[in-house]
């Protein structure tokens, strides 16, 4: 590493875990990131600072008065920006070492997984979050999930590339749920968001350094208004049509 790098990222090398080895995997890694919102756009810069060397960034929106609310990525004068590149422009100016590249688009399949380490779910409806863990498996690339409603937030990691027999996403939400809803349909508490795209960010560096014990398979529960969380071990689904082999019929 360079000088001015052990000087910005002196409070990790003095982590045990993470150290020079632990740093220079962070350096040298690929993220994408789906979402450059409450979950995407939070653990982007999280992870920018952490210096993670190459982050990817889908997103098609554009910033809106009422992101600002829980997107404190952005400021009142991003409204009406596309915020993949308001969101880069913020994260140069925090990490200029930090190579990125922002797409201003919605992530599909046909997009593929830019080569990445490791991918960060924080879009906003199934039909991504069903396309992005299918290429997930597909391609032995880990998967961070987040979500949130209300006061209520559960991250996920799943399709750990070391273990075929771990759960996929679709085995814990087989298909889409009744009346689920976005963000634009329900409310939700800026700070809980927060809570999650950490929760996620801690993930991602956690498997990037390769402190991977207890990390797949686990989803957390956190419960912003009664302050508690929990942890549940999800199990693979036998039939499930991503990452288990279903019996062709008679």
């Amino acid at each position: 590493m360079r000088p001015d790098q052990i000087e910005r990222y002196k409070r990790h090398l003095l982590v045990k875990e993470i150290g020079g080895p632990g740093q220079q995997k962070l350096l040298n890694s690929r993220v994408l990131i789906i979402g450059a919102g409450a979950l995407g756009g939070v653990a982007a810069k999280i992870l920018a600072a952490a210096g993670i060397g190459h982050i990817t960034i889908y997103d098609d929106d554009v910033v809106d008065l009422s992101n600002l609310q829980r997107q404190t990525q952005f400021s009142a004068e991003d409204v009406g920006e596309a915020k993949v590149e308001a969101l880069s422009a913020h994260l140069k100016a925090l990490n200029e070492g930090v190579s990125l590249e922002p797409v201003q688009k919605r992530w599909t399949s046909d997009e593929g997984l830019h080569g990445a380490n490791l991918v960060l779910d924080g879009s906003d409806n199934f039909d991504t979050r069903f396309a992005l863990n299918a290429a997930s498996r597909r391609e032995d690339i880990p998967l961070v999930s987040g979500a949130v409603a209300g006061w209520t937030g559960q991250t996920l990691v799943l399709n750990d590339p070391k273990n075929p027999n771990a759960p996929c996403y679709q085995c814990f939400v087989p298909s889409e749920p009744p009346n689920a809803g976005d963000c634009n349909d329900l409310g939700v508490v800026g700070a809980i968001t927060h809570l999650v795209a950490s929760q996620m960010s801690l993930a991602a560096i956690r498997y990037l350094i390769g402190e991977t014990t207890g990390l797949f398979g686990q989803l957390q529960i956190t419960d912003g208004l009664r302050g508690g969380s929990r942890q549940i071990k999800l199990p693979k689904d036998p039939e499930c049509p991503v990452c288990s082999k279903v019996s062709a019929p008679h």
